[in-house]
C-alpha cells in the first residue's frame, strides 16, 4: 500500500510512575478513502493497545 508513517515514544518518570508520550505521524500520504486509515480507526487501534494491551502486558511481566 502506498504511504508511510513514523511512530515515536518518549518515556519519562512521573511521580511514582511513568509518563508515556506517543506520536504517530504520516510521512507520506496514506489512502484516506480506506476506512482502515481514517483518523478514528487509527486512534481506536492505538487506544486499544496503549490503554488495554500494554498495561496487561506490563502487569504480567
Amino acid at each position: 500500500m502506498p504511504g508511510d508513517s513514523k511512530v515515536s515514544w518518549e518515556l519519562a518518570e512521573s511521580g511514582e510512575g511513568s509518563r508515556l508520550t506517543f506520536a504517530h505521524t504520516a510521512t507520506e500520504s496514506l489512502d484516506t478513502d480506506d476506512p482502515l486509515f481514517s483518523r478514528e480507526s487509527c486512534q481506536a487501534g492505538w487506544e486499544y493497545f496503549l490503554n488495554g494491551q500494554l498495561p496487561a502486558f506490563l502487569d504480567k511481566n
